[in-house]
């Protein structure tokens, strides 16, 4: 078996990276778990509405209740080992999650989270920034290549 240093640039780049099957079905588990509790509060904001805000309440509780079977979705796929061309999240997801992240900052400059924190603020701006492009770039990586599901970078 040759060491790390030694295999060829070429044969790493058509195998797959996988994770342990005994890794992925306790982590499918305890965030379906985890997750099942959040959806359990977000059925909680649309059946039992704020007074103060009342379509705020709904309309969160709805996009958090969809983010969450999103989510279970996931679990499931975990638990289960079942495949998915792209990997775990399709091209489209990853750009959605990336614009999200970049929208963190933009939230921060409306609450004033930069005044108070300005140090902080611009490290995880810093941050969302380059997660924003790091999810684009591997999109586009899975969008050119389907059967790998993670970049050798």
């Amino acid at each position: 078996m040759p060491h790390a240093h030694q295999l060829d640039p070429s044969k790493l780049e058509n195998e797959d990276v996988h994770l342990p099957r005994w890794v992925l079905v306790p982590t499918g588990i305890l965030l379906g778990l985890f997750t099942m509790l959040c959806l359990l509060g977000s059925v909680t904001l649309i059946f039992a509405p704020n007074e103060k805000a009342p379509i705020l309440a709904l309309v969160v509780g709805i996009v958090w209740a969809l983010a969450c079977c999103w989510v279970l979705e996931k679990c499931y796929r975990l638990i289960t080992g079942k495949k998915n061309n792209g990997g775990l999240m399709s091209p489209n997801t990853l750009r959605s999650i990336g614009w999200l992240f970049l929208l963190l900052p933009v939230g921060g400059l409306f609450t004033g989270y930069f005044v108070s924190h300005t140090f902080f603020a611009l490290v995880q701006t810093a941050a969302d920034v380059s997660i924003f492009f790091g999810l684009r770039r591997l999109a586009a990586f899975r969008e050119t290549n389907r059967a790998e599901p993670f970049p050798n970078v």
